[in-house]
């Protein structure tokens, strides 16, 4: 099989480990992360093919991509394939500002020594937003088993035989594919829905990546079949815009855990306490609530 290599430029401090666990993401089909190698693996399309990636960090050099494919990749594939991954980690944020008022906040001052904050996102809108969907209502376990059921019968193959995640058209199916093959339960309508509008063009990627307005990005995803404050609000932070809390239940047992109470505060307390980091409350929070994820707080 074709084996294209290409190496992608990072700014220190970044590691590839931090970002892929910033929350689930990585857990997700058709992701995988091998701890003993530190090999993070996946599947892209590029164009109407599946090919398999693997991305490993590898010190002064950056991350080193490694894309099998069936055909040989030209020059527009390989920028394809790169994109998707800068996209995916968000080498391209700017998180200067956000890191400077970390620094200023001993709780988070790790934040700012270690670069954390470029939570990993799927390579589309689309993957996203399904994803956050399976998140609705529902255990860890039962968003892992949705997003595989959709993986194994709608994704394309790439040579390893692991599959993509599909595209909307391939998602194109009825509420009983949603329901029977999926298991998604209730959100099948909403599903099939979500599917049909980036389908036909109703939604598309810059309609959410490219919105100047953040009150219009908002009033656009809390519109969506399924979708309430808390997954409009991980939506957000995936776009880029950190303002919104998206506070669900685990945040707020974790918030009663860290004040070291019974009940948790208020939400209006909690949007108090993390104010004085706008435009980025929502990423302060959220790094402060699982800094012992990676070692720290």
């Amino acid at each position: 099989m074709p084996t294209a290599t290409l190496r992608i430029p990072v700014d220190p401090p970044f590691d590839l480990r931090l970002c892929l666990f910033g929350h689930g993401w990585v857990a997700l089909a058709p992701h995988r992360f091998d701890e003993a190698s530190r090999t993070f693996s996946t599947v892209l399309l590029v164009g109407d093919d599946a090919v398999d990636a693997t991305l490993r960090q590898e010190g002064r050099e950056g991350l080193v991509l490694r894309i099998t494919s069936e055909r040989r990749l030209d020059a527009s594939g390989k920028r394809s394939a790169k994109a998707q991954i800068v996209h995916m980690l968000r080498l391209d944020d700017d998180l200067a500002p956000f890191h400077g008022m970390c620094r200023s906040e001993p709780r988070l001052r790790w934040a700012a020594r270690r670069g954390a904050g470029r939570l990993m996102r799927s390579a589309t809108v689309f993957e996203d937003l399904m994803k956050l969907l399976f998140t609705t209502n529902t255990t860890w376990s039962g968003t892992e088993t949705m997003t595989k059921n959709l993986v194994t019968a709608a994704g394309t193959p790439a040579p390893s035989g692991e599959r993509a995640f599909p595209t909307p058209r391939q998602c194109r199916r009825d509420e009983a594919f949603w329901r029977d093959v999926v298991r998604t339960g209730y959100r099948a309508r909403a599903a099939d829905t979500l599917a049909g509008a980036f389908d036909d063009g109703t939604l598309h990627d810059d309609l959410f990546l490219r919105e100047p307005s953040k009150d219009a990005l908002w009033r656009r995803l809390v519109a969506l079949h399924g979708f309430g404050p808390y997954a409009a609000g991980q939506a957000m932070r995936l776009c880029g815009h950190y303002e919104h809390l998206a506070l669900d239940s685990w945040c707020r047992a974790r918030l009663a855990e860290m004040d070291g109470t019974k009940r948790p505060p208020s939400d209006r307390a909690v949007e108090k306490r993390y104010q004085r980091f706008a435009p980025f409350q929502g990423l302060a929070m959220w790094l402060d609530l699982t800094a012992e994820w990676h070692g720290e707080g």
